[in-house]
């Protein structure tokens, strides 16, 4: 049973209880990432997610993490553009404890100056890390050209971390993370009213409505290529698609598995198993109430990078010409094959209750989306491709030894 309660101050809770199953999962969301940050403090939605981790006054960061032990859950958190989340999961018989011990160090969160330094030299350690990974690298760069600064690197630059000070990290907490911008998520055998209990426990204070963040103006950049000694070159080509709200969106991802969705696609077919260019090759779609995205991702020898560049903008045009009537069943079964396992874990479905509500202002059940799915038709899914498939609309970003001359 899915039920949702709004606290007087805007927090919303919503929870799936799942007698049969023995775990479950917690979100705490708050509608705040690094997308929605000011330019000159890029970095700090993901700095100040690892700043919370740091413990209470009363529970410092050894003691919070051994209590969480102790009940056999784990927690971490992740920020994206639009978004700071925090999980936990655990056996279903003691997450109620491990959110409220969660929770409280989410509210009342505590960094002492010399931890505030500690962590951030963690973070720069991090951002290395990242640039150290070609294709992760190129995968930030990618979007961030894609999507203009909405979609900047979400850990920032070693500048602008180096330049975010104690007070401006909790200052952009007390601003962000109130109730009214908070929606919380649980699924498993927990009682509903419990959870509610919990969570106002914490959050149930004084309403606080926040300053809306400043819209980011939306750019793009065409071709971009970095310089880098590594031994395959990492092809990203990129296209702005359907926003996640959109009512055609189910043909586009019927259109999008057809090209790049598995090993039966046809990038992979080509690419792989007929021309032997590369090991993997796929696309991914990402979307937002207000913008969509669609990344096809290569990695090749750098000598075949023109080659396999030409190969993927040829493949692009043939799907705007021609899906056949089993193309479009065999996409169908994947996608509805994806939803119906997804629908199994716990993380999945937790993710799926919050976005609904967020998004629909209530739950849609997974037979609602694979009636959606069966009735795309071939003509939808053309449409799609080609409105979205325009090469004069693609951001190309290659990360690598070989500048592409296409």
């Amino acid at each position: 049973m899915i039920r949702k309660t709004v606290l007087p101050n805007g927090l919303k809770i919503v929870t799936e209880r799942t007698p049969y199953l023995r775990g479950a999962v917690a979100h705490l969301r708050f509608g705040i990432g690094s997308g929605q940050e000011p330019l000159k403090i890029q970095g700090v939605a993901h700095v100040l997610e690892h700043m919370v981790f740091k413990g209470t006054p009363d529970l410092d960061q050894v003691a919070f993490g051994n209590e969480i032990a102790r009940l056999g859950c784990s927690t971490n958190a992740s920020t994206g553009f639009e978004s700071t989340t925090y999980e936990l999961d655990g056996p279903a018989e003691t997450v109620l404890q491990g959110l409220d011990v969660f929770a409280g160090v989410i509210a009342k969160f505590h960094v002492p100056p010399e931890e505030f330094d500690k962590e951030k030299d963690v973070i720069q350690e991090e951002y290395k890390m990242i640039q150290d990974d070609p294709s992760a690298w190129g995968e930030d760069l990618a979007y961030h050209a894609l999507l203009g600064d909405f979609a900047h690197p979400t850990i920032g630059t070693p500048d602008s971390i180096d330049g975010l000070t104690r007070s401006i990290v909790l200052d952009f907490a007390k601003e962000h993370y109130t109730p009214d911008n908070l929606i919380v998520g649980v699924v498993g055998n927990v009682e509903h009213e419990k959870v509610v209990e919990v969570i106002a426990k914490h959050f149930g204070g004084e309403t606080h409505t926040r300053t809306a963040p400043e819209t980011v103006q939306l750019t793009q950049i065409k071709v971009r290529h970095e310089e880098e000694d590594c031994e395959q070159e990492q092809v990203f080509l990129g296209f702005r698609a359907p926003e996640v709200t959109r009512k055609d969106l189910p043909a586009f991802d019927v259109a999008m598995t057809i090209l790049g969705g598995d090993s039966w696609s046809r990038l992979f077919q080509r690419l792989r198993n007929e021309l032997g260019l590369v090991y993997q090759v796929d696309g991914s779609y990402s979307g937002w109430p207000h913008v969509g995205s669609y990344m096809i991702y290569a990695g090749c020898q750098p000598s075949e990078t023109d080659r396999v560049l030409a190969e993927i903008q040829s493949e692009l045009f043939k799907l705007k010409s021609d899906i056949t009537a089993d193309e479009l069943f065999r996409s169908k079964a994947m996608l509805k094959s994806s939803l119906l396992m997804s629908s199994d874990q716990l993380g999945n479905k937790v993710h799926k209750l919050i976005d609904d509500e967020l998004l629909f202002g209530t739950y849609r059940q997974y037979e609602q989306d694979i009636a959606e799915l069966d009735a795309v038709t071939v003509e939808e899914a053309l449409r799609l491709a080609h409105e979205v498939l325009d090469p004069d609309k693609m951001t190309q970003v290659t990360v690598g030894p070989h500048q592409p001359t296409l």
